[in-house]
């Protein structure tokens, strides 16, 4: 008996391992599926977007400064004017894009996001880009890459958590592609959109990611975006350190400005769409005609004073007119991302913080190693996403000489910015200021990563007549319920109440006796009295059927399995069970 019972634990350790094997397995071909596709639509938005810079600015995108006054000016009207035409025809319900959209979605909605927001996000962002508008490409990179994983996964029909792992394939693969950093992509995943780190399934993302960053780098080519070569080799001296405490309060200082600026315009976005984006218009216009450097993402500008441009304006006019730029446009209301913009917000304020102090370092190439801190600094700060800043620009450089102090100024920035200001990640704070949660209690992700069928138990199904021989039969049934279908709604009944109900034919004829057939059989709804059972589709995960159960307050349900015509039963005593033998 006890060799018996030892097979049984070890089938059912074996099949529960070969179950997760064979996931991981679908999981991997579906997220190099999200992959390709991800680096797909991702060429084709830049492409877009670089189309007026190859008829305008001799193929360089970020080169507003290049045009004439009115040119530019007429650049940002038309995009502005263009946006707002959109966001007022639209329904509301698909005008909802970005980061926060994604983790609402993902937290409170399954993590379902609809085609028709995506497209919105895609047309928005190329408007606002080509338009010279202070705007990012990676928040609504996030978003269509987002959107492609969830659709494979409705497609497919995955649990709940094939539905979170695509998502962030779609993610990583996007960033990827749109920076060609295949790991600042995975990282991205995890702390900006997960907002933890979940390494279960973590190699379908590793495999999007790549992907998405070969296809790019095989359309578009190396996407270049700095040219820091002539980095200096650090020596950690106490001169080299007090300059990245420095540069770590500056950082601090532009974070909160950054992010007060916008929760100060968030209330407004009740208001008129026409309003809001002409106040985005004329701020827009006013640095195009003055300041030309400050419109786009700004990238043009960091490169020039990486690679040894005279600076004849005030850089620090520049950096705070980017930063108080980039959060009027995203705080009234346009579509875009915000993590380029506060990249080329920290390099350049590392390039100031280089030329005001002594660093302690010797040659020329302090100034880029400080813009690579600054860039660290204020993506970490605002976004809480120490690791992704870290990686990003070691990507992006292709250098590691900036590890250390990196790490320092990255630690104190976001250090200062939770404790002593209380700021979050931005995107938590738009969700929060909009009342939405933006993460989910241990005990929802615990049933999200678990499917139905654990729980399940096999039923008997049978004829609402059944022959009285075969009701004998039940005697040797291992199943414990019966179900049948009796006028168009399913029943259930315990196996041992319908043969306590046989045992009163003893005394003879009962009501519930019927011929059918020339067969005397038994009407389970005389004999019996059974309960309503519904009908439901296979859930994508335990928290679907426990928030079924709350919602109906009922104890059981009968649950059909997709793709195939199986039915089974579900009761709240086996998820209870099941809960608390898991946890």
């Amino acid at each position: 008996m006890r060799c018996s019972l030892i097979g049984i634990k070890f089938k059912e350790k074996y099949l529960g391992k070969a179950q997760l094997n064979n996931d991981l397995l679908v999981l991997s071909v579906f997220g190099s599926l999200c992959g390709v596709l991800s680096g797909l639509v991702m060429v084709l938005f830049y492409t877009l977007i670089y189309l007026p810079a190859e008829y305008f600015m001799a193929g360089d995108y970020d080169g507003f400064e290049s045009l004439p006054v009115l040119d530019r000016v007429a650049f940002v009207w038309v995009s502005c004017a263009m946006l707002a035409l959109m966001f007022s025809t639209l329904p509301n319900r698909i005008l909802k894009v970005g980061v926060p959209y994604i983790i609402e979605r993902l937290n409170h909605h399954q993590g379902l996001l609809s085609l028709s927001n995506a497209l919105v996000q895609f047309v928005s962002a190329v408007i606002g880009l080509a338009g010279g508008l202070s705007i990012g490409k990676e928040g609504p990179a996030a978003h269509l890459g987002a959107t492609l994983g969830s659709y494979l996964a409705q497609k497919a029909k995955l649990p709940q958590y094939g539905v979170e792992t695509l998502l962030a394939c779609g993610v990583a693969g996007a960033i990827s592609a749109g920076f060609q950093t295949p790991l600042a992509g995975v990282l991205f995943a995890f702390e900006v959109i997960f907002l933890e780190y979940r390494l279960r399934y973590v190699l379908p993302i590793l495999l999007s990611s790549v992907i998405a960053m070969l296809i790019s780098d095989y359309a578009l080519g190396p996407l270049n975006f700095f040219g820091v070569s002539d980095l200096v080799v650090v020596n950690f001296t106490p001169d080299l350190f007090f300059t990245c405490f420095c540069l770590a309060l500056f950082v601090v200082f532009l974070a909160s400005l950054f992010f007060r600026i916008q929760k100060r315009l968030w209330r407004y976005n009740v208001q008129s769409v026409w309003l809001r984006f002409l106040v985005v218009a004329l701020a827009t216009s006013l640095a195009a005609i003055y300041l030309p450097e400050a419109l786009g993402s700004g990238y043009d500008s960091l490169e020039g004073l990486l690679s040894g441009d005279v600076v004849v304006y005030s850089l620090l006019l520049l950096i705070v007119a980017k930063t108080v730029l980039t959060a009027l446009t995203i705080g009234l209301g346009i579509p875009g991302g915000m993590i380029g913009p506060t990249f080329i917000i920290g390099g350049l304020a590392g390039v100031q913080i280089a030329l005001s102090f002594d660093t302690g370092l010797s040659g020329g190439g302090e100034i880029a190693l400080f813009a690579l801190l600054g860039m660290a600094a204020m993506m970490a700060a605002c976004f809480q996403a120490p690791l992704t800043a870290l990686v990003a620009i070691i990507e992006m450089t292709h250098s590691s000489e900036v590890i250390v102090p990196a790490l320092f100024v990255i630690v104190v920035a976001c250090l200062f910015i939770r404790t002593l200001l209380g700021q979050d990640s931005i995107f938590v704070e738009r969700l929060r200021f909009a009342g939405v949660s933006s993460t989910i209690s241990p005990f929802q992700r615990q049933l999200r990563h678990h499917k139905v069928k654990p729980i399940l138990d096999e039923v008997l199904i049978l004829p609402m007549l059944v022959p009285i021989k075969q009701v004998k039969g039940l005697a040797s049934s291992m199943l414990e319920y019966v179900v049948f279908d009796g006028a168009g709604e399913w029943y259930f009944v315990k196996r041992m109440v319908v043969l306590e109900a046989l045992k009163q034919a003893e005394f003879g004829p009962q009501a519930w006796m019927r011929f059918s057939q020339d067969a005397l059989c038994m009407d389970l709804v005389e004999a019996v009295s059974p309960a309503a059972l519904p009908l439901i589709d296979e859930p994508a995960s335990l928290e679907e059927v426990l928030n079924w159960f709350q919602q109906t307050n009922r104890a059981e349900v009968l649950v059909a399995l997709s793709n195939t015509s199986s039915l089974y039963i579900v009761t709240r005593r086996r998820l209870d069970e099941f809960l608390l033998r898991d946890s």
